[in-house]
């Protein structure tokens, strides 16, 4: 018979519980780890898209249309349109500018048959400003002109 050696069995025992102690321990953490990089990695922009007032002015006389940021978020002048009966054109290229560069209050552009918009502007012409964000490719209307009757 082999001669038992007090508390050999539980020596054993013990470093046996530890190491699946530690194991469950770290599978935990690696879990938790993975679910909060995917949280922060692939959650989208829930921002929303921007707020931003418009003033319009009609100009009878030129046959165009004053637009202004009045007020509001900052917006890239690529991403906002004016959309009109006959053209849809970026606020960059009615301002003269990059399309990266952004609109922010105060900012003016004129519509008309001389601006990009190409088109005779009339007082019963109806226009929308519409942010798209290209990358979820979804569009809002911010804003709408309906005519000189101003709503």
């Amino acid at each position: 018979m082999d001669p038992v050696t007090p508390g050999g069995d539980q020596d054993e025992r013990g470093v046996s519980e530890m190491t699946a102690v530690v194991t469950l321990v770290g599978i935990a953490f690696i879990l938790v780890a993975g679910v909060g990089i995917s949280a922060f990695l692939f959650t989208g922009d829930t921002s929303g898209p921007p707020q931003a007032n418009f003033t319009y002015e009609y100009i009878d006389g030129a046959n165009a249309l004053l637009i202004e940021h009045d007020r509001g978020d900052e917006i890239r002048g690529g991403d906002l349109y004016v959309d009109g009966p006959d053209n849809n054109v970026t606020w960059a290229s009615l301002a003269g500018s990059n399309e990266s560069a952004l609109v922010v209050p105060d900012d003016q552009v004129q519509v008309s048959e001389a601006s990009a918009y190409g088109a005779i502007v009339r007082s019963s012409s109806r226009f929308r400003i519409i942010y798209h964000n290209a990358s979820l490719n979804e569009s809002v209307v911010l804003s709408r002109w309906n005519g000189d009757t101003g709503i």
